[in-house]
C-alpha cells in the first residue's frame, strides 16, 4: 500500500488517499484483489434424503424392513456426507403364543469428507488482498513478504476433498420370551454393536505465495469395535381386584472391545506422483511409522423392579441396580442404586367426583433415586507409560523423544525410553448423583388444557475428575480421581391446550419452561485453588463453568485518568481500565481477579404449535434461552489489532475503534503492541448469550383418502419444512450466533421440500 496524507489545521494527522499496488508479490504472479473468503469457502448446501419401508403381520408373525439414503454436500466448499442405511426386524409367536422369538437390526454405512479443523477461522483471517489463485488460474493466491503466514483455506479445502473416512456399523439383537406358568415370562436377549472405521489421509505439497512444502504423506487408520450385550430377565405380573403387581429380576452382562491401528509416511517428495490412486504406503519414499493398540472394558449388572397399583389410584416402584464396571479400582468396582417412586392419582378420589367436568385427570408424583456414572476411559485407574520415537514436527522442527546416548558414542542403536503419563489410583469409584422430585401432572376440561410441573434436586458426589497439576510434580501428574460435588435445584413446567373449531381447525399449543439453579458443593484440595486469585477464591458455591477473570469499567479517556489510576502495566490513553479487585496492593495482578459470568442460563424455554385444517398441516417450534453468559473471544479478532494474529483480516468493528475525535467507544484505541494485555478473560469478552429461535418450521398437505385410492396410494403426503430460519438475540451480543460462539461449522439455514407415499 502507499498512503497520501497531511496534517490538518491542528496538527492531526488526516489520511487522504490509499493506493493499492496492481500486484501484491514481487514476481508479479498475484493480483491485488478484494476477495470475500468466506464467501469463497461457502456455497448453499442440498441434502436428499429417500426413505422407503415395507411392512406385514398375521397373527403370529410381523416384519418389517426399511432401506434409507442421506447426501449431504455441505455448506463448505468440498466437503460431503452419505450414508446409507437398513433396518429389519421380524417376531414370530410359536406353542399358542408362549414362545415369542424376534430380531431387530441395523446396518449403516457412512462416508464423509469432513472439515479441515482451522479452516473457517482462516477465511475470517485470511487478508481480502490475496488472491484465490495466482494471475495465470493455475496456482493458489497466498501471502506475500510482510504478510502473515496464513493458508489459503480455498487450498487447504481442495487439498483435503479425498480425505473421506468410512464406516460400517452393524447392531442389533435377537431374542426370545417365554411364558413358563401364566403371569410369569423369562427373556433372554443378545445383542450385537459392530462398527468399523477407515481413513487415508493424504498431504500433498503446495505453493501459495510464500507459504510452501516439499512434503507428500499419507496416514492410513483403521479400527474396529466389537460390543456384546447379554440380558435375560423374569417378569411376573398379577392382578387380584384392584391390585396390580409387577416385578422384574434380571442380569446383564456387556463387554467392549476396540483395536485400532495406524501407518503413517511422509517426507519432502516421498511421491513421485500425487494422486489418490498412487499414494500408498508401500510406494513412499519418506519416513515411516506404525501404531496401534487395543481396549476394553466390562460391564456386570444385577437389577430388580417392583411396581404396584392400587385401582390405578395409588402407585409406587422400587428399583434397585448393582453395577460392576472394570474401568475402577479393583476394590470399588461394583455399587448399588436403589430408587423409589410413588404416585397418587387425586382426580380418581370419591370427593373428586363432583370435579370430573373440568378435571379430567390430576395426579401428584414423588421420587427419590440413585444413578451411577462410569464416563471414564477404560485405563483410568492404570499408571500410564509411552515411548517418544522423536518424529519432527514437520511446521516448528521440534524432536520430542525419551530415547538417549546413555553410552555418550554418539552413533548405533538408541535404546527407546518411556515417560510416565498418567498416576494410578487404585480407589477409583463410580460418580454417584442422587435425585428427589416432587410432580404433578393435570389434564382438565376433557383433556384439552395439560400439562405438568416438577421439582427437583440433584446432588452429584465423588465426581470423576481429571485435575491439572503443578509443574513440581513432574511428569506423569495427572491422575483420576473422585472428590468434587455439585448440586442442581430446578423446576420444569409444561403446560398445553388442544381443541377443534367450530369451522374444523385443529390445533394443539405447547409451551416449556425450565430453570435450574446450579452450584459447587466440594472440590478435592488438589483442584480447590486451581482458579487462582485470592487464597480460598474458589468456585465452591459457584456455578461449574463459570467465568474467572478480570474487570473493566471503561477506556482511559485522559492522563490525569491514567495517572489516577493503580499501577497498571501498558495502561494509556485509549486504553482497557482494568478494577483494582484486591485493592490492598494498589496495583491489578492476578489477585484482581473475580468471577465474571456465569454460562448457565436464568432459564429455557420453547414453545410448539401444531394446527391442521382440511388436510393441511402447520407446524412451528420456537426454543430460547435467557440470562445466559457466553465468552465471545472472537472480539479478539473484531475489537483489537494486536492482541491476536497481528496483520490478519479484523472485523469492521474496529473502524469505529476509541480516537480523541470518537471518545464515547467502547472499543479500545488501535494498537500495534498488546503491552496492556487485553486479551486476557475479562468481563470485555463476556457477553449476553441469550436468543430465541425457530427451529423448525414445516407446511404439509395430505390427499384425502379417496383421492389417493383412486391413484393406487393408501396415503400422499407433499410437505416443505425450514431449520433454524431466525434468530432473535440480545442487542448486547457483538457476535453472528450466541449458540455458536467460536470458529465451529455455522448452524445452517436448511429448507426440505419432500413427498411421503404408503401403498
Amino acid at each position: 500500500y502507499q498512503f497520501e496524507w497531511n496534517n490538518d489545521a491542528n496538527g492531526v494527522p488526516q489520511l487522504n488517499t490509499v493506493f493499492v499496488s496492481k500486484y501484491i508479490d514481487r514476481e508479479h504472479t498475484m493480483y491485488a484483489s478484494d476477495t470475500d473468503w468466506f464467501k469463497e469457502v461457502s456455497k448453499p448446501g442440498l441434502q436428499q434424503s429417500l426413505n422407503a419401508t415395507v411392512s406385514s403381520g398375521t397373527e403370529k408373525s410381523s416384519s418389517f424392513f426399511s432401506l434409507g439414503y442421506l447426501h449431504n454436500n455441505g455448506t463448505l466448499r468440498y466437503t460431503d456426507f452419505q450414508r446409507i442405511s437398513a433396518r429389519m426386524n421380524a417376531d414370530y409367536k410359536l406353542f399358542d403364543g408362549k414362545l415369542v422369538v424376534g430380531e431387530n437390526f441395523t446396518v449403516n454405512n457412512t462416508g464423509e469428507v469432513q472439515v479441515p479443523g482451522d479452516v473457517l477461522d482462516l477465511s475470517l483471517k485470511a487478508l481480502p488482498i490475496i488472491p484465490v489463485h495466482t494471475v495465470d488460474g493455475m496456482g493458489w493466491g497466498g501471502p506475500a513478504l510482510g504478510m502473515n503466514d496464513r493458508h489459503n483455506p480455498m487450498r487447504v479445502l481442495y487439498d483435503n476433498r479425498n480425505n473421506k473416512y468410512n464406516y460400517w456399523r452393524l447392531f442389533g439383537n435377537a431374542y426370545a420370551d417365554l411364558q413358563l406358568i401364566k403371569d410369569l415370562h423369562v427373556r433372554t436377549s443378545y445383542g450385537l454393536d459392530y462398527s468399523n472405521f477407515y481413513k487415508r489421509n493424504l498431504e500433498v505439497s503446495y505453493r501459495s505465495g510464500f507459504m510452501n512444502s516439499s512434503r507428500s504423506g499419507v496416514n492410513m487408520e483403521q479400527s474396529h469395535g466389537m460390543k456384546w450385550t447379554w440380558s435375560n430377565t423374569a417378569t411376573y405380573r398379577k392382578q387380584i381386584d384392584k391390585h396390580t403387581l409387577d416385578v422384574l429380576a434380571g442380569m446383564e452382562m456387556n463387554r467392549q472391545n476396540d483395536i485400532n491401528f495406524n501407518a503413517y509416511t511422509a517426507g519432502d517428495g516421498a511421491f513421485a506422483i500425487e494422486t489418490p490412486e498412487y499414494m500408498w504406503p508401500g510406494v513412499s519414499t519418506g519416513t515411516a511409522a506404525v501404531g496401534g493398540g487395543s481396549t476394553g472394558f466390562s460391564l456386570l449388572s444385577y437389577f430388580g423392579k417392583a411396581n404396584y397399583s392400587y385401582d390405578d389410584r395409588y402407585l409406587a416402584s422400587f428399583t434397585v441396580r448393582h453395577d460392576g464396571s472394570s474401568r475402577f479400582g479393583k476394590n470399588n468396582r461394583f455399587a448399588t442404586f436403589p430408587a423409589v417412586t410413588a404416585g397418587w392419582r387425586i382426580s380418581s378420589e370419591r370427593f373428586m367426583a363432583s370435579t370430573k367436568n373440568y378435571i379430567s385427570d390430576l395426579k401428584l408424583r414423588v421420587g427419590w433415586g440413585q444413578t451411577g456414572n462410569q464416563g471414564i476411559g477404560n485405563l483410568a485407574t492404570y499408571a500410564l507409560f509411552v515411548p517418544e520415537y522423536g518424529v519432527a514436527d514437520p511446521t516448528w522442527n521440534i524432536v520430542d523423544g525419551t530415547a538417549y546416548d546413555l553410552s555418550g558414542a554418539g552413533t548405533g542403536k538408541l535404546p527407546s525410553g518411556y515417560r510416565k503419563i498418567q498416576t494410578e489410583n487404585n480407589d477409583l469409584k463410580w460418580e454417584t448423583t442422587t435425585q428427589t422430585n416432587i410432580g404433578l401432572d393435570f389434564s382438565l376440561f376433557n383433556q384439552s388444557l395439560y400439562g405438568s410441573i416438577d421439582w427437583y434436586v440433584k446432588a452429584t458426589k465423588d465426581m470423576l475428575i481429571n485435575p491439572a497439576y503443578i509443574g513440581v510434580v513432574g511428569e506423569g501428574g495427572y491422575r483420576w480421581a473422585n472428590g468434587a460435588s455439585m448440586e442442581n435445584k430446578g423446576l420444569d413446567l409444561s403446560a398445553g391446550y388442544r381443541n377443534k373449531t367450530s369451522f374444523g381447525l385443529d390445533y394443539d399449543v405447547m409451551a416449556v419452561f425450565s430453570t435450574y439453579k446450579n452450584k459447587v458443593t466440594h472440590l478435592p484440595e488438589a483442584v480447590e485453588n486451581s482458579y487462582g486469585g485470592r487464597q480460598g477464591d474458589n468456585i465452591i458455591g459457584r456455578p461449574l463453568g463459570s467465568f474467572y477473570g478480570y474487570v473493566t469499567d471503561g477506556i482511559f479517556q485522559n492522563q490525569d485518568e491514567v495517572d489516577a489510576h493503580v499501577n497498571q502495566t501498558g495502561k494509556g490513553i485509549g486504553r482497557l481500565r482494568y478494577v483494582n479487585v484486591y485493592d490492598a496492593d494498589k496495583q491489578i495482578t492476578d489477585m484482581d481477579r473475580t468471577w465474571i459470568g456465569s454460562p448457565h442460563p436464568d432459564f429455557s424455554y420453547s414453545l410448539n404449535i401444531v394446527l391442521k385444517y382440511k388436510g393441511f398441516d402447520l407446524s412451528a417450534y420456537f426454543q430460547g434461552v435467557q440470562g445466559i453468559d457466553v465468552e465471545n473471544w472472537l472480539k479478539k479478532q473484531t475489537d483489537f489489532w494486536s492482541v491476536d494474529d497481528v496483520n490478519s483480516n479484523k472485523g469492521l468493528r474496529l473502524l469505529n475503534a476509541w480516537t480523541p475525535q470518537n471518545p464515547t467507544s467502547t472499543i479500545p484505541a488501535l494498537q500495534t503492541t498488546n503491552n496492556n494485555d487485553e486479551g486476557r478473560l475479562s468481563n470485555y469478552f463476556i457477553e449476553n448469550g441469550s436468543y430465541m429461535k425457530l427451529r423448525n418450521l414445516s407446511l404439509g398437505y395430505t390427499l384425502p383418502t379417496a383421492t389417493a385410492s383412486r391413484l393406487r396410494m393408501s396415503r400422499l403426503r407433499i410437505y416443505v419444512t425450514g431449520q433454524n430460519l431466525f434468530t432473535v438475540k440480545s442487542k448486547n451480543f457483538t457476535g453472528v450466533d450466541p449458540e455458536n460462539v467460536g470458529w465451529g461449522y455455522p448452524i445452517p439455514t436448511t429448507w426440505t421440500a419432500g413427498v411421503n407415499i404408503g401403498f
